[in-house]
């Protein structure tokens, strides 16, 4: 039995919608900036999304200003990167520890030199500190984020957020470019919110493009697609980006349909609705069409309850009841009366519907909330108090109402919990039909997803014991060899059993990483977060550890890792061969050239994927290691004029360390050892070198990276003092038995070294 949706109501929802502007804002002490330009370019492969944000902001004060740049990032979205301009140029920022990158741009910043610091917040935003911008002046920068695309059955949806900022003006130029990749067709690609955008097709791709003047987005940009699957379909994909390194596995389980929707047993049902004062006005109106949708989707052998909270629990239908006409139109009917007001007491509510579900088997609780308590206890990442375990038996799922999302808090309280941002315009409408499917929902039980393969290691991603139609599984793993991936579990008693062999590529091929490894990286730092505000001091040192090292190895902003940008001239290291030189000119240049130590003139050439002129030299063979200068310069109609002066350090040989232990080689399970990591000759330069009119200070050893591998984790290690001694305190976590611990130190040149060491882990019992 179907009951229709009341149309007045969805129509309300689609006119209802409140404008907001497009992306990111810079604002300085007297107000925000003037945005000239906006240019929007994401990548769409499979599941991932990889986004570039392109603005340009402008000083029109007659006073130079200190600026900071703001931008609302997607729920489960990092940064991977962030650039700024100087001249023309484009400067690339290094991530570095917090507190490192704060102490470099406010040094750079004190001393008059150009610099820009990033970092996430709390609240999701990612916050751009940038060092002045001049009276009169621009200033461009570049911010590049992945996310991961939820999907309900064979659909996708990506979007792009408009901030809601009345006191900022809209860029003057917006553009909007968006590819879409997918190993299976693409059918159905719409623009939900943006009529005006052009959708066309190319070599099996989807392209979107949209181009504004003077007004910004005005909506979130939401695109919704579909590809061709299985009703229950398990598709995957490997890619290796460096030959000499592990390759990157993802697995995705898609429950699409029901193949036996004739065996779908009754449900109980408890629908939680939020009418706290924070949810007057659209998001309440929207949790009317929920609410309502889902009582139409409801079979009369099914049972419902519906509550609404504030500061106290309402109840419109109080226990569960038959959903026969009769209950269904009292519902609706109290539905009507519900007004916002109050305070929100969350915990309060989530405790009765756990009382009301406690003798249901394979319940579901649909709560309704834009997740902000401000009555009662509240809540944290710790769960309540209601005790996770009244919820094990039973799913929920969350239309979350405000943005940015809490939606890693909520995630919190739930062991089987789906949250779904509902955002405005037509796309919120789309978001409510979704979470309506997926509330009476058939489920897969005992689910089981493995990936198997003799060099399987580093798996992240989590997979839940039941699994409602519309939702998904994703793992990642990283591998050396082929793999196996499998599922097992039963759909209404029925068994399924599902197996796929993916092929390990030898090395990199012209699709790209597609994203793999940074989705990898995302992956293990946010169950890495998870396990921190629960750890022990000691695990949680070792964590933030991993996490630093992950944060700088897959350029990621984490809750350590920021980005920094100090426009200097640091040396770049480089072996004897054939290295590149990129130099951020303008194309209408009429030519680059880079002069050699050695007298050799480098042309380079524009290369138009870049957006950058390229050349290539060679370091001789014979070439002694040391510090080398080049000049380079740029033709243009004017003349021609020394862009500047670029420092490089011809480096041939590896770091040379030994790897040390304190105490004895045998450990216990769950103990810390103490690791040390020693050069086996000097390795400062001593006294200063000098080149003609420049000076080159006493360096240390250009370690760019330090780690020690136990089992299949990586520590990294940090410098003792000034001394040269490098050193880390591992937690001893293998299992019984020998292990070898393998230090690798690479420096910035890429010349890498290796050193290995026994010790024998004994069980905690036989010490």
């Amino acid at each position: 039995m179907i009951r229709p949706l009341r149309a007045a109501l969805a129509v309300a929802l689609c006119l209802g919608a409140s404008p907001a502007l497009a992306t990111g804002w810079a604002t300085a002490p007297a107000g925000p900036l003037r945005t000239a330009y906006t240019r929007i370019n994401a990548v769409i492969d499979g599941d991932t999304a990889r986004t570039t944000v392109t603005q340009v902001f402008v000083n029109d004060l007659e006073t130079p200003v200190e600026v900071t740049y703001r931008f609302p990032l997607p729920e489960d979205a990092s940064v991977t990167g962030f650039a700024d301009w100087r001249d023309g140029r484009r400067l690339e920022a290094t991530v570095a520890g917090k507190e490192d990158a704060r102490e470099a741009y406010e040094e750079a910043a004190a001393e008059g030199r150009p610099a820009a610091m990033a970092e996430k917040e709390a609240d999701a935003r990612f916050v751009m500190r940038l060092s002045t911008v001049p009276p009169r002046g621009a200033r461009r920068v570049e911010l590049t984020y992945v996310q991961t695309l939820s999907a309900l059955g064979g659909e996708r949806t990506w979007v792009f957020p408009a901030e809601r900022k009345s006191d900022v003006p809209p860029p003057t130029v917006l553009d909007v470019d968006v590819t879409l990749r997918n190993e299976a067709p693409i059918r159905a690609v719409q623009s939900l919110n943006h009529g005006d955008a052009r959708i066309v097709s190319r070599r099996g791709d989807r392209h979107v493009a949209l181009s504004r003047t003077g007004g910004g987005l005005g909506y979130d940009l939401a695109l919704r697609w579909r590809v061709e699957t299985e009703a229950i379909d398990l598709a995957a994909r490997a890619v290796r980006p460096d030959a000499a390194q592990p390759g990157y596995v993802e697995a995705r389980l898609s429950f699409a349909s029901d193949p036996y929707q004739a065996l779908r047993p009754p449900q109980d049902v408890v629908i939680l609705l939020d009418r706290s004062l924070s949810m007057a006005g659209e998001p309440l109106e929207r949790g009317r069409a929920l609410v309502e949708g889902v009582l139409a989707e409801l079979a009369p052998e099914d049972r419902f309850s519906l509550l609404t909270f504030n500061d106290k629990v309402t109840p419109i239908v109080g226990e569960l009841a038959t959903a026969d006409d009769a209950n269904i139109d009292l519902a609706q009917y109290g539905l009507d009366d519900v007004r916002a007001s109050g305070r929100s007491n969350l915990q309060s509510a989530i405790d009765v519907a756990a009382s009301l579900l406690r003798d249901s088997r394979g319940g579901t609780l649909v709560l309704v909330t834009d997740g902000q308590p401000t009555a009662g206890a509240g809540y944290t990442r710790v769960p309540l108090a209601a005790d996770r375990r009244d919820w094990v038996d039973h799913r929920v799922v969350v239309a979350h109402a405000s943005y940015p999302s809490r939606q890693p808090v909520l995630e919190q309280l739930f062991p089987q919990v789906t949250v779904r941002y509902v955002p405005d315009g037509d796309a919120g409408v789309d978001a409510i039909e979704s979470l309506i499917r997926l509330v009476v929902a058939p489920i897969i039980e005992d689910l089981r997803v493995d990936i198997d393969g003799a060099n399987v290691f580093a798996l992240e991603g989590k997979v839940p014991a039941r699994l409602a139609v519309g939702e998904y599984v994703r793992l990642l793993a990283r591998a050396e060899s082929d793999v196996v991936v499998s599922v097992t579990g039963t759909l209404h008693g029925r068994p399924i059993a599902l197996e796929r062999r993916v092929a390990l590529p030898d090395g990199p091929d012209d699709r790209g990483d597609r994203g793999l490894p940074v989705e990898w990286a995302r992956l293990r730092v946010a169950g890495l977060e998870v396990r921190f505000d629960g750890a022990e001091h000691a695990e949680q040192q070792a964590i933030e550890a991993e996490i630093r090292s992950l944060g700088a190895a897959y350029r990621l902003a984490t809750r350590f890792t920021s980005y920094v940008l100090t426009d200097s001239l640091a040396p770049d290291r480089i072996m004897p061969g054939d290295p590149e030189i990129r130099v951020h000119a303008p194309k209408t240049a009429l030519g680059v050239r880079a002069i050699l130590p050695w007298g050799e003139v480098v042309d380079c050439h524009w290369q138009e994927d870049e957006e950058l002129w390229l050349g290539r030299f060679l370091v001789p063979r014979g070439t002694a290691d040391g510090m080398y200068r080049m000049r380079v310069f740029v033709d243009s109609q004017e003349g021609t004029a020394l862009r500047g002066t670029l420092f490089f350090r011809v480096d041939s040989k590896p770091p040379e360390f030994e790897l040390l232990i304190e105490g004895d080689a045998t450990v216990t399970m769950g103990d810390t050892l103490r690791v040390i990591a020693r050069p086996k000759d000097h390795v400062y330069e001593g006294k200063a070198l000098r080149t003609v009119g420049d000076t080159v200070v006493r360096d240390k050893v250009d370690l760019k990276r330090i780690v020690v591998q136990l089992g299949d984790r990586e520590y990294p290690l940090e410098q003792v003092g000034d001394g040269e001694v490098w050193a880390a305190d591992l937690p001893v976590a293998v299992l019984a038995g020998r292990h070898v611990l393998k230090l690798v130190a690479v420096d910035y040149a890429l010349n890498s070294t290796e050193a290995t060491l026994a010790i024998d882990v004994t069980p905690e019992m036989t010490k």
